[in-house]
């Protein structure tokens, strides 16, 4: 609504010209006003580029390109704080050294800072920041009512800027405000997002070095695993002769060195046949073959892992002879059956297998002989044809009376395995490289 007295004055003041004074007045309205407008476009042109981005870097970008449209000036720049420090950056002219700890507290930038006023500097004084340019406009970045830094425009001619430069500039900061705080929290989300990702695979991570990948997928997508029936599946069982009397031998720290380093190799094996480690119960060590997945040569897979578990523990006792230190020797027992798998616990999750086959298995290495692979009939049926294989005869299995046991005494078609002690040095510095 129009004031009628500021009316009645301005319309005074128009009858006091003359005709061609009128003329001239209205021209020069005229330009101002048209001046002002494209200004203001320019604004709004700044304020729709920048807020195309959510990147900081690019929206200050814009507005070091754009800026030379709304004012004069010779250097442009931004101060942004955080909770900690204040981030200069330069985006046009001469580069500036900052230093936070030197700007005064009588300096226009540092009362900008504090209070969050826009401030028109006509004629710059020894305190301010930029002193080497005589004019300076210092327009708060504010969001939320929170501070977020300043922008700065300076120039070389004194008194160059007036209240209309300070009231263009203040209409850039609010824009720019806006941007700035858009840009600050679409990086915190990421920031976020990036912390739950590395959570969320750090826990996937830990649930696969627990259960099996098919399983660990079931159990996140649906909250349960149904127990599976598998038909034909291979078990394998290590154990070492005589563990209790040498382990009195060894200091605690060495004992769990020397199972760690042994477990470690036997799992590296396991995992080059497509086998699937159950646990480790002591000295004994469990895995299976053709679970959760079916595969038709699990007892041969199993066997070949089951030589190079031997191999390996092999050639350790030989380092330890040489260095003097008590060795293990190592039984180990195969059957092969249907079996039941699934997960147990709601909050310690343990993927097992149950039934007689499980218990056969059992009995098939503490039957068995130290340094050799003792294998059941029915293992025995799925890989005579590519196993020589020695039969013991019927032994006495604790609660399963007389069942017939067989000897792994070699390959008859050696495959390429690689079963040589080089690659078993390579893999002892592998284990002692990662700590092992």
């Amino acid at each position: 609504m129009v004031n009628p007295s500021s009316e009645s004055f301005i319309g005074k003041q128009f009858e006091s010209l003359d005709r061609d004074e009128l003329l001239i007045a209205a021209r020069s309205l005229l330009a101002e006003t048209q001046a002002l407008s494209v200004r203001i476009s320019a604004v709004n042109e700044i304020a729709t580029a920048i807020n195309r981005s959510l990147n900081l870097d690019e929206i200050l970008k814009v507005v070091g390109k754009q800026a030379k449209w709304l004012l004069d000036f010779d250097h442009l720049s931004v101060c942004l704080v955080n909770n900690t420090s204040k981030r200069f950056i330069k985006l046009i002219g001469t580069n500036v050294e900052f230093d936070e700890s030197a700007i005064s507290t009588s300096s226009s930038l540092y009362k900008s800072l504090v209070t969050g006023q826009s401030l028109l500097v006509k004629e710059a004084s020894s305190d301010e920041f930029l002193n080497q340019y005589s004019s300076q406009i210092i327009l708060a970045l504010e969001s939320y009512k929170k501070i977020l830094g300043v922008i700065i425009f300076a120039s070389t001619k004194p008194q160059i800027y007036n209240q209309e430069d300070l009231r263009i500039g203040y209409l850039l900061a609010l824009q720019l405000s806006s941007a700035i705080s858009n840009a600050n929290s679409f990086e915190k989300l990421n920031v976020l997002k990036s912390r739950v990702e590395t959570e969320k695979q750090k826990s996937d991570s830990l649930l696969l070095n627990i259960l099996p990948t098919k399983i660990a997928e079931e159990l996140k997508s649906t909250g349960r695993v149904k127990p599976v029936y598998h038909p034909c599946a291979t078990i394998l069982f290590t154990d070492f002769e005589g563990f209790s009397k040498i382990s009195k031998l060894m200091t605690p720290e060495d004992l769990v060195e020397e199972l760690d380093c042994c477990f470690s190799a036997f799992d590296q094996i396991i995992e080059k046949y497509h086998l699937e480690k159950l646990k480790t119960i002591g000295d004994s060590y469990m895995c299976a073959s053709g679970i959760p997945m079916p595969m038709p040569t699990h007892a041969f897979e199993m066997v070949h892992a089951a030589l190079e578990i031997l191999q390996f523990m092999e050639i350790r006792k030989q380092q330890k002879i040489e260095l003097d230190l008590p060795y293990w020797n190592t039984r180990i027992g195969i059957h092969s059956g249907s079996l039941l798998s699934g997960v147990i616990g709601k909050k310690k999750f343990v993927y097992d297998v149950w039934g007689d086959t499980v218990n056969l298995a059992s009995r098939m290495e503490s039957s068995g002989v130290a340094g050799r692979i003792n294998i059941s009939q029915s293992t025995f049926e799925l890989v005579k044809d590519s196993f020589d294989v020695e039969y013991r005869g019927k032994i006495v299995a604790k609660n399963m009376g007389e069942v017939d046991m067989y000897l792994i005494k070699g390959i008859k078609v050696k495959p390429n395995l690689n079963l040589t002690k080089s690659s078993y040095r390579d893999l002892f510095e592998t284990l002692k490289w990662i700590g092992l």
